[in-house]
């Protein structure tokens, strides 16, 4: 199974985001160590090994929130105690980060802890678009992280751009993606906005005519769409963990509001049932919790639900949906 790990906490809220996070830091201190948080997580990834009977983690995720609030010293004991009892090296272990969190002392810890694969969250390089969005950083400080990684890192590196934030012009987010195609990162995200309140017609236009121009100027550099939202460069660095969510593969998900989905296949790879976790979105309640099972919630789905979300998910992907698997794993065409 693949595994992601959330971390829900934030300096500050960005004003787009609608991902659980919380600023009130529950006994969580930014930057400092935090053993107990990390035991805990590392105690939940045993919980559900154990339930599930998982042999192995085949990717990780380090999500949030920012998982680059971390202290050095927790990402080395996270990372190495994920890793612990693996008979086989995790295929993929990738951190999120924001670019003004970046040390040599942090990036250090992600390499000796495992971690191969760094996700930034750029977003934007405009200072104006980052203060009107509620975004810490700058320009300035990207750059020096960009700077930072190219000389201390060894691993892959992904980097996140959105297109229609508040305050963007076609110039700013062209400018944007021209510089990280300047750095030749192995893989980047560009994402269009999203919003719970439907945006006006105009703006839907605007921002589906930047990420259609965008996507083209990726395309003339090199870097091959391969999801809806995802290029990777020469085709030859692909997100191995979010393909697992394309794919509709098991995953466990540990940490508060951390979501997971596991599907439960017989001998010859048919579905027999599945089943989905959401942890909950009360993290002092997670962190004491006797009882596991009470924190992580979850509800059976049924053959049908899961034959529909795989369709869902796979016409994600520019290669689309594996008809033979589709037929083995569903009984059905």
């Amino acid at each position: 199974a693949g595994l992601y790990i959330h971390i829900p906490f934030c300096t500050q809220k960005c004003r787009y985001c609608d991902f659980y996070s919380i600023t009130q830091k529950a006994d969580f201190r930014p930057y400092h160590p935090n053993p107990q948080f990390v035991e805990r997580l590392l105690q939940d990834a045993r919980f559900f090994k154990e339930r599930y009977a998982i042999e192995a983690w085949k990717t990780v995720y380090i999500g949030g929130g920012t998982p680059s609030l971390l202290h050095p010293d927790d990402i080395r004991t996270l990372a190495t105690g994920i890793r612990e009892g693996q008979k086989q090296p995790i295929q993929e272990f990738t951190i999120e980060a924001n670019p003004e969190d970046i040390t040599s002392e942090w990036l250090a810890a992600c390499s000796e802890g495992g971690i191969n694969r760094l996700s930034i969250g750029v977003q934007t390089f405009d200072n104006d678009v980052l203060a009107v969005n509620g975004r810490r950083g700058s320009r300035e400080k990207t750059i020096a992280a960009l700077e930072t990684i190219k000389r201390r890192w060894q691993g892959e590196l992904s980097c996140d751009l959105i297109a229609g934030l508040s305050g963007q012009t076609a110039q700013s987010l062209a400018d944007d993606v021209r510089r990280l195609i300047d750095y030749r990162i192995e893989h980047l995200s560009l994402y269009g906005l999203c919003s719970e309140e439907p945006l006006p017609d105009t703006r839907e236009d605007f921002i589906s005519e930047l990420l259609q121009k965008n996507f083209a100027l990726l395309t003339e550099n090199g870097y091959v769409q391969y999801e809806v939202s995802n290029f990777s460069y020469h085709d030859e660095h692909r997100s191995l963990h979010n393909q697992i969510y394309w794919r509709m593969e098991p995953y466990i998900g540990i940490g508060p509001a951390a979501c997971g989905t596991l599907i439960h296949e017989a001998p010859n790879g048919s579905v027999i049932g599945a089943e989905r976790f959401e942890g909950i979105k009360n993290a002092a309640r997670w962190m004491t919790a006797a009882d596991r099972t009470s924190v992580y919630p979850h509800e059976h789905i049924d053959r049908k639900t899961l034959l529909e979300e795989t369709l869902l998910m796979g016409f994600r992907l520019s290669d689309g949906i594996r008809r033979e698997d589709f037929t083995r794993r569903f009984g059905a065409d």
